[in-house]
């Protein structure tokens, strides 16, 4: 903790220099022996961004806004040669966006926009806070309201980080997010894990953990700051000695032999992430809106950025979404503009008959939302009270394929966090074998351990560590 706060300290006040002396469209070249293969430019507004870059077929959209420090936002352009696989696109940054430019020439860069005498009064946002479970800080946001074409929508990202390695399995757990509403969504987070609501951020994805899809850009050691003196002469013309925090470091330099020169000198962050793919299945022709968020988490220190793969945003028709309806093409016969800005939807018809049939079947529905399985200490054997319900719940969803089963599993706080990590886990997977047992398909679960995380009693008794020992079951509809 010392270290970090020193570092802080020592990376704020730097950082106020290169925000005065900002490095407009003019990035500081890779290096002298190499072609700079990374390009940034600012010049694009937000709504240009989306508009133009982001968005691809079948999609319209509108409401365009922007939250968050002006170079903190960019189109980025990657040269054949980078190893980078999203070669253009929109960029989001806790820092300033110039400053992801390579060469990795030193380890915990920082631009740090938020002021430290305001902190104590800082609420971050509060979409990132829940997915971090912390306080977030420079944060950049992205928002617009859309009309999908078609029934399932997707784009491609990758997450970089300065966070890495060192402060994996921390608190500080730079997070990003995006959080879709509209029909049947409510701030749903589509940047997790596949087949997950793990969230995808530095803890999630690693050179520990899901590493297959992790990219390692990292080759420093022993960073530490050390106060050095130095000599000033004041206005007066007297000597003067004062102190100055610097960081020292070494370099690994068999590691960083084994990775690609091309990265290290186009690219600051010391890791990221391959491409990921956000998605989700909507209803044609109904107006959405999706929140792209990023921030730093615990405290306003080291940079990570999100990269939005161009042309990526977009929708397609999908035959093999649970209860798939075919649908008509109506986007040449509709004006999208009421549809966002106002005189759309017209009022609300008659529900049918078979529309009143699924009316009733949400509603049996949310009797399993509120369902927990609790758990005996360090065990994740599913009890025999819990039994029948699950079983009465795997037959519910076999006959409405349309939902998918969230399983979040939770444990006391006896015993260390990686322990309890895996048994969280573990016990989700229990509840999720056993209704597979009784005909539930596994493509519609998705299950995340979060330890000792959220607890629901106090963990200094018996009675509140038995609530906390829990698998919460929570039902999405995917129609």
């Amino acid at each position: 903790m010392r270290l970090r706060y020193l570092l802080f300290l020592l990376l704020f006040f730097s950082s106020l220099t290169k925000a005065q002396t900002n490095h407009a469209n003019n990035p500081r070249p890779a290096s002298p022996s190499a072609p700079l293969l990374l390009h940034i430019d600012t010049s694009m507004s937000p709504v240009e961004l989306v508009k133009k870059l982001l968005v691809g077929q079948g999609m319209y959209v509108g409401k365009v806004t922007y939250t968050g420090h002006p170079l903190a936002i960019a189109r980025y352009k990657a040269d054949a040669g980078l190893p980078l696989e999203l070669k253009e696109g929109i960029m989001l940054s806790t820092g300033n966006v110039f400053d992801a430019i390579g060469p990795n020439d030193y380890p915990y860069m920082t631009t740090a926009f938020s002021n430290p005498a305001t902190l104590k009064r800082y609420k971050g946002d509060k979409d990132l806070n829940r997915v971090a479970h912390n306080l977030s800080y420079d944060v950049a946001v992205l928002e617009f309201d859309f009309v999908p074409f078609d029934n399932k929508v997707s784009f491609e990202y990758c997450f970089g980080s300065e966070e890495y390695p060192e402060y994996v399995d921390s608190r500080y757990n730079d997070v990003f997010g995006f959080f879709l509403k509209g029909p049947k969504y409510n701030n749903k987070n589509l940047a997790t894990l596949p087949l997950s609501v793990t969230p995808v951020t530095i803890n999630s994805i690693n050179y520990k953990l899901n590493k297959q899809v992790f990219v390692d850009n990292d080759f420093f050691t022993n960073a530490k700051p050390i106060k050095v003196l130095k000599t000033m002469t004041t206005k007066s013309g007297q000597k003067k000695e004062v102190s100055e925090v610097q960081l020292n470091f070494k370099i690994n330099v068999r590691k960083q032999k084994k990775i690609n020169p091309a990265l290290w000198q186009n690219l600051q962050y010391d890791g990221f992430t391959k491409v990921m793919t956000a998605w989700c299945y909507v209803q044609p022709y109904q107006v959405y809106h999706i929140k792209i968020a990023i921030g730093d988490i615990g405290d306003n220190s080291y940079d990570s950025g999100v990269f939005l793969s161009a042309g990526t945003f977009s929708s397609n028709k999908d035959s093999k979404m649970p209860r798939f309806k075919e649908y008509a093409d109506l986007h040449a016969k509709i004006n999208f503009d009421s549809m966002l800005y106002g005189g759309w939807p017209p009022k609300p018809k008659v529900l049918t008959q078979e529309e009143r049939k699924d009316s009733l079947d949400e509603a049996e529905a949310a009797s399993f939302q509120i369902t927990n399985v609790n758990f005996e200490s360090d065990s994740y054997v599913v009890p025999d009270s819990s039994r029948t319900r699950l079983t009465e719940l795997a037959q519910y969803i076999k006959r409405n394929p349309f939902y998918t089963i969230e399983l979040y599993g939770y444990t006391d706080n006896q015993g260390n966090k990686e322990y309890n990590q895996k048994l969280s886990e573990h016990r989700s997977q229990a509840v999720m074998n056993l209704m597979i047992a009784q005909g539930a398909l596994q493509k519609y679960f998705r299950i995340a351990g979060f330890n000792f995380e959220r607890p629901l009693g106090d963990n200094s008794n018996d009675q509140g560590r038995a609530r906390n020992r829990r698998v919460e079951i929570i039902l999405v509809d995917n129609r």
